[in-house]
């Protein structure tokens, strides 16, 4: 399976590149690509400026289609991009992210737009998404559509809910968006956490 990662973002709420904030001596970008390399067949970075990227390894990186500033062009340049019927999408921003997790939705995927919904948020770009949408896709955004939960309700999604993910033994943490730098204050804290906890089942 091909797994977009999508990094085109420009960071103004956390005041430097947070993709390549570093969480544990390594880039949160490059966290996620760790995982995902784990069950995916290929990982693709979706960006703006691929150059920055360059130091990620075993990973082919794509220039988004247009300048626009929007989530939605990283997602149109995956599907537009893949010959497979349906790929995994994730956000750059989420260092905590699980391959399980991606695996699971993966397995979960029911022919439409699949994704995760925790703490009644909807992860938009945590998710399946089927090629078929494409046209849908590119007809939004010529008609000035901007934001993707209105795009995904208005084709269609499936959620897989907060008690499934309860019920797999995976924390929720793994959802942290990182916008702010209390958001990275907080998955710091996370992180020390789970560190702290691998290295004493360890012993």
């Amino acid at each position: 399976m091909e797994c977009y990662i999508l990094a085109g973002g420009q960071s103004k709420r956390f005041g430097e590149d947070k993709t390549l904030f570093s969480i544990g001596g390594m880039p949160c970008i490059q966290r996620i690509v760790q995982e995902a390399k784990e069950v995916c067949s290929e990982v693709f970075v979706v960006s703006k400026d691929t150059e920055k990227y360059r130091f990620l390894k075993d990973v082919k990186l794509l220039k988004d289609i247009s300048q626009k500033q929007l989530p939605l062009i990283g997602l149109y340049t995956a599907l537009n991009h893949t010959k497979e019927d349906r790929i995994i999408v994730l956000s750059a921003d989420m260092p905590l992210i699980k391959s399980d997790l991606i695996l699971y939705l993966w397995n979960k995927y029911d022919k439409n737009i699949t994704l995760y919904e925790i703490g009644g948020k909807i992860y938009t770009f945590f998710g399946v998404y089927p090629k078929e949408i494409l046209k849908p896709l590119e007809e939004y955004l010529k008609a000035g559509g901007v934001k993707a939960l209105d795009f995904v309700r208005a084709v269609g999604y499936t959620s897989v809910k907060e008690s499934e993910i309860v019920r797999l033994g995976v924390s929720t943490d793994a959802f942290i968006n990182m916008n702010t730098k209390e958001d990275a204050r907080i998955i710091l804290e996370v992180y020390e956490r789970i560190k702290a906890k691998n290295f004493r089942n360890d012993l």
